[in-house]
């Protein structure tokens, strides 16, 4: 074989050797390795003695030995930065081979003896064509955007020669694919550290991340990677959690709906889902969370996970339970109140079921609000419905609807004698006193009950009724309790409001108010020595009203006072009218009510109709029942006694009805009292009615205060009355009301 074919073969085999070399660069992704088989190729398979590969640095700035192969001690080189202006210098200062630059060591050494390098063994040789040690071959390595990334230099070949044309074609095209794979790597590299990067901050993320989250949720719910936050929501462990399924830390009521949500994810039919939901913590409390739930997938749509993410809601759930309490219950009591109860009825009216409702009133709640002050009140309205609560089993609501009043709920009961067994347990839950201000305080209540039926509608038709009920229990004594009856508990109507619009208009106007005028009479000379005013009205529509027609609705509806202030100031007018007296001395007697008491107003109102008619006192009197002075507040007694100061007497009335009457007469300027016609109708008959009739005589005359037997009706009345040592007398057997004569 002629030498002319080993060589053709030498270098058909460099050029596979390298293709081997470069598909092992395409095949790294790799910086390092990629380089590190850059260098061992051009030593192993290009026949070169020593290379190297000069890389960038970061800054850009300077070119770093990155890779060496050859003698041992190239390695030394490694890590050396070289200012990049030297190999730019270099560069250019070098003889062009195609894409490689050849620098000679018969050129100026100069931009080589800046810096240290290393410089290979041995002395110039002197054939022609022979490598010597100052020669230098140089590939610029590019991107593919044409930014020089580095330099790689080659040194030493082993034949002793500068390579030939064959041998530089192969390092040439070695080194153009070498630069593709170091470009390739870089990139790789760089996406590899921001793909790091990116999953550092993530990590770091999910796991400060304020919000608790759970990854790699499993189809069994089993719960994986956990954060703290999730951790320090539950109080579980790592350990302890990852044996959990979210289940297991849900409250047993809102597991379902999880469950169900969770299902429908991983079938496909919705991506994420998003619920309010109770949690357990490890200690037992519960917690609200808000979940949000998603599947992560990969580009090719693929589940790579499942996601959870619970922000702590609790406290909010907890401010809206309070708010949601605050708005049903009431806040001195922190019963139900009104809205609730009517929930509650409304509830069973809805569902078509009875439901019995007690109303319960404090008995003579305003003597201790006003003898003791309001918070006393509101101390004493505490104690009962703790009382009152206490004393009733489950499946029953009590609730307070305002003042002094409470309602109890019965679901399911119609039954008269069920309820009244329930009211018995009320009033026997207040037989011990309660303990107020340092007082032990009796209180009893009254009790009203109905139960609902498709004649109501809404729940506040049935606490009317209840409350009706209620009104009439207190009319009859208190601490009693009676059941709603049609036939005497009238409930208001659309003509109750038209009365009361009418009765206003009335007052503001100053019209159609009439007084009329019942004479009082002597026993001893048989003649009128006064009159009591008893109010009519000319209502514009049904015409002149009694007043039981009326005045109930003006008690209700607190019309009675500014009422009481009008008669007073007609009556002392007709008082001074020469029609009324007759040219006597006669006085007037006018009516006031217990909500004219403790205003601070009745002594100024007295003074002013006086003064207004030019009334002397002592031709007015004013009656005031006995039962209204019973729960008169200190402030409206001494009231009463600037009244009495002025000139005016005090008419008790009704006298006998109340359970105080003895001490009225001892501490109050009482000048009459006036014998309730209950006492009178049977005094003919009725020993016990003349033997009270007799002794109340007895008593005033000693005291000297003056009686006037109420209701007379018969002439054996006015004879028993005259027989007792009554003074005055009253009743249409003496004359009827009648207005001021023509």
């Amino acid at each position: 074989m002629e030498p002319g074919s080993d060589l053709t073969r030498v270098r058909r085999s460099w050029l596979e050797r390298v293709l081997d070399v470069v598909r092992l660069l395409g095949a790294s992704g790799d910086l390092h390795e990629t380089l590190h088989r850059i260098v061992e190729g051009v030593v192993d398979v290009l026949g070169f003695g020593a290379t190297a590969i000069n890389m960038r640095t970061a800054d850009g700035d300077a070119l770093r030995v990155a890779a060496v192969a050859g003698p041992p001690e190239l390695e030394e080189l490694r890590g050396q930065s070289t200012p990049l202006k030297y190999f730019v210098d270099l560069l250019e200062a070098s003889e062009q081979w195609g894409a490689l630059r050849f620098y000679s060591h018969d050129v100026d050494q100069t931009p080589v003896d800046r810096v240290a390098r290393w410089t290979p063994p041995g002395s110039p040789a002197s054939e022609p064509g022979a490598w010597q040690p100052g020669d230098e071959l140089m590939v610029p390595l590019h991107d593919r955007s044409g930014t020089l990334i580095g330099v790689l230099s080659v040194d030493q070949p082993r034949s002793g020669k500068l390579p030939d044309v064959e041998q530089r074609t192969v390092l040439e095209l070695f080194a153009a694919q070498a630069a593709i794979a170091i470009a390739d790597a870089m990139a790789h590299t760089e996406s590899e550290t921001r793909r790091r990067e990116a999953e550092r901050r993530w990590q770091l993320a999910f796991e400060h991340s304020p919000v608790g989250t759970v990854l790699a949720v499993d189809a069994d719910g089993q719960l994986g990677q956990v954060n703290d936050a999730l951790v320090d929501f539950l109080g579980y462990s790592r350990t302890e959690l990852a044996e959990l399924t979210f289940a297991d830390v849900t409250h047993p009521d809102d597991v379902d709906l999880d469950v169900q949500l969770f299902a429908e994810l991983l079938e496909g039919r919705r991506e994420s889902y998003e619920i309010e939901k109770r949690y357990i913590h490890r200690d037992g409390r519960v917690l609200w969370g808000l979940l949000h739930v998603g599947i992560v997938r990969d580009q090719d749509g693929g589940m790579l996970s499942i996601v959870g993410q619970v922000n702590d809601i609790t406290a909010r759930k907890q401010a809206e339970a309070q708010i949601a309490h605050r708005a049903s219950h009431d806040p001195l009591t922190d019963l139900p109140n009104r809205l609730r109860l009517e929930e509650v009825l409304d509830a069973c009216i809805a569902s078509g079921r009875p439901a019995g409702a007690l109303c319960c009133g404090i008995d003579r709640f305003k003597t201790v609000n006003d003898s003791l002050g309001h918070d006393a009140g509101d101390e004493l309205i505490r104690a009962v419905a703790a009382r009152l609560r206490d004393a009733l089993p489950s499946g029953m609501t009590v609730g307070r609807i305002g003042g002094d009043e409470f309602v109890v709920i019965v679901p399911d009961e119609a039954d008269p004698e069920a309820l009244r067994s329930v009211a018995a347990r009320l009033l026997a839950a207040l037989r011990e006193p309660i303990e107020l201000r340092g007082y032990q305080h009796t209180v009893s209540i009254s009790v009203g009950i109905t139960v609902s039926s498709p004649r109501h509608a809404h729940a506040d038709e049935v606490l009317r009724d209840a409350d009706q009920a209620l009104r009439r229990a207190k009319r009859q004594g208190r601490a009693r309790v009676e059941f709603y009856d049609p036939t005497q508990d009238r409930p208001a109507t659309v003509g109750d409001l038209e009365l009361e619009y009418a009765l206003r208009t009335a007052l503001a106007g100053g019209d159609g108010l009439v007084p009329y005028f019942q004479p009082i009479v002597s026993l001893e000379t048989n003649t009128p020595v006064g009159y009591e005013a008893l109010i009519r009205w000319r209502h514009p529509e049904k015409g002149m009203l009694e007043p039981d027609e009326f005045l109930p609705m003006a008690e209700q509806t607190g019309l009675i006072a500014p009422l009481g202030w009008r008669m007073l100031e007609l009556c002392c007018r007709a008082a001074a009218d020469p029609r009324l007296t007759g040219g006597w001395s006669r006085w007037v007697a006018v009516n006031v009510s217990g909500s004219q008491l403790g205003r601070g107003q009745l002594a100024s109102a007295v003074r002013s109709a006086l003064d207004a008619a030019g009334l002397p006192p002592d031709r007015l009197h004013l009656e005031i029942t006995e039962t209204a002075l019973v729960e008169a507040s200190p402030s409206a007694i001494k009231e009463v006694r600037e009244v009495a100061d002025l000139g005016v007497r005090i008419a008790l009335d009704d006298f006998g009805t109340g359970c105080s009457s003895l001490s009225l007469l001892r501490d109050l300027p009482v000048g009459t009292v006036k014998i309730d016609r209950s006492f009178v109708k049977p005094i003919v008959s009725d020993r016990s009615a003349r033997a009270i009739v007799r002794s109340v005589i007895t008593l005033c005359r000693e005291m000297g205060v003056a009686t006037v037997g109420e209701g007379v009706e018969t002439d054996e009345q006015i004879t028993s009355l005259r027989a007792l040592g009554a003074t005055l007398a009253q009743g249409y057997l003496l004359g009827r009301p009648a207005p001021l004569p023509s």
